[in-house]
């Protein structure tokens, strides 16, 4: 028995992909699995008020449009502000940023592991880019900050997994 014969029937270029597949997916995990520094690099500062660009930002759904779609996508996206946000003001040090929404709404985001809510929250640098990753028992996501060199732009890339849905979303900011 080779170890074709374990992956049941079907022809040798079945069971050849569903063998990459497994390998692929393997090494795939095994390069995201490295967490992110928790240290700030040097001249890393998002610390201001920030202002959309909207010519080069995307128009995120409505919540009514996530619900037309079924699943549970429009209630997890209720925790990601950004997504809606025109506005925002970030206070930034060594140990996490406070972010406040135009909407009213506050998000507290520490370096490191931490707890909140119903997510699991990672946040710290990978490859300069601030990259937060929140995993829930039936969900996940990642927001990925990428300040520009002169740090007068801020782009923000949030994609959101649940129930077999996806959704992301890149919105733009100008310091102001």
């Amino acid at each position: 028995m080779t170890a074709f014969d374990l992956w049941g029937s079907g022809s040798m270029q079945v069971k050849l992909r569903r063998v990459s597949c497994v390998l692929f997916a393997v090494l795939l995990a095994g390069c995201g699995s490295s967490p992110p520094s928790p240290d700030v690099p040097a001249g890393f500062d998002m610390t201001g008020e920030w202002q959309l660009v909207p010519a080069e930002s995307d128009l995120p759904p409505t919540v009514l449009d996530l619900r037309a779609r079924g699943g549970m996508l429009h209630l997890v996206t209720q925790d990601f502000p950004m997504l809606r946000a025109r506005r925002m003001t970030v206070e930034q040090d060594r140990a996490s940023m406070g972010l406040t929404f135009d909407g009213g709404e506050y998000r507290d985001v520490s370096w490191g592991a931490r707890k909140r809510g119903l997510w699991e929250v990672e946040a710290g640098w990978l490859e300069g880019q601030l990259v937060i990753v929140s995993r829930a028992e039936d969900a996940d996501a990642r927001e990925t900050f990428q300040l520009a060199p002169d740090g007068s732009r801020l782009t923000v890339r949030v994609d959101i997994r649940s129930g077999g849905e996806r959704l992301a979303v890149t919105r733009t900011f100008m310091r102001i």
